[in-house]
């Protein structure tokens, strides 16, 4: 019994201590955690540390600290969406840099689903803002690379090159939905049309040779591409 007692009461005394620490002290606490590698315990921390935020600032600090351990250490990467998700409560007084800013951040931290949010909550605040253009290709390469999304990615590609003609994404754009259609759908008619528009619009740009690279070869395996046995030789 006296044993059963003792252990209620160092269990109210850690519990005491938890709660009299503030923000601060809780953060120093998950480092030397993380230091220990005792990555669980540290995570325990981050989020007290969250609850004890005074800030939005300070919340957000928290989460993504929290989400880029959760990420490097216990590779949970639905945890590491989920507190980069919770930074979005916080932004809202966000300048249109500090928004990208974070949604690059949550994409280096694969927290891809957080970052799309993060993107359209982008466009929704600072559709008049002058690098719109490159955002908006920013985006689709988000879908393409790292979403893995390639109907968005190509609806979204498709935007730069209708609204934004002569624009330098534009016929990057264009490229990169030829490129889809033809090496990651396998849908040759679709990367002709697109392939051909590209040559059609932009005749004198760099990438018109490639264009016309792949619009010759296009369907062909790399066995029947002369210009690539040099490659293949190498291989064998």
């Amino acid at each position: 019994m006296q044993k059963v007692l003792v252990l209620g009461v160092v269990t109210i005394g850690l519990l005491l201590s938890s709660c009299s620490k503030n923000y601060e002290e809780f953060l120093s606490q998950a480092a030397e955690l993380q230091k220990s590698e005792n990555y669980e315990q540290a995570l325990e921390s981050l989020d007290n540390a969250i609850n004890k935020a005074e800030t939005g600032d300070q919340r957000i600090a928290a989460n993504i600290r929290a989400g880029n351990l959760a990420g490097k250490f216990l590779k949970d990467m639905e945890l590491v969406d989920q507190y980069y998700q919770a930074t979005l409560d916080d932004i809202t007084n966000y300048s249109a840099v500090d928004l990208r800013d974070l949604a690059k951040q949550a994409l280096a931290a694969q927290a891809n689903n957080a970052a799309v949010n993060m993107y359209e909550l982008w466009f929704d605040k600072f559709s008049d803002n002058d690098n719109i253009i490159d955002v908006k290709y920013e985006f689709a390469e988000v879908y393409h690379k790292n979403v893995r999304n390639l109907k968005q990615a190509i609806k979204t590609y498709e935007e730069v090159v209708i609204n934004y003609p002569d624009s330098e994404q534009a016929p990057k754009a264009l490229f990169s939905i030829g490129y889809i259609y033809a090496n990651e759908l396998g849908n040759n008619d679709s990367a002709k049309e697109y392939y051909t528009m590209f040559i059609e619009k932009y005749p004198d740009h760099e990438m018109a040779p490639s264009v016309e690279f792949e619009l010759k070869y296009l369907g062909k395996s790399l066995e029947e591409i002369p210009e690539l046995q040099h490659l293949l030789s190498k291989t064998s």
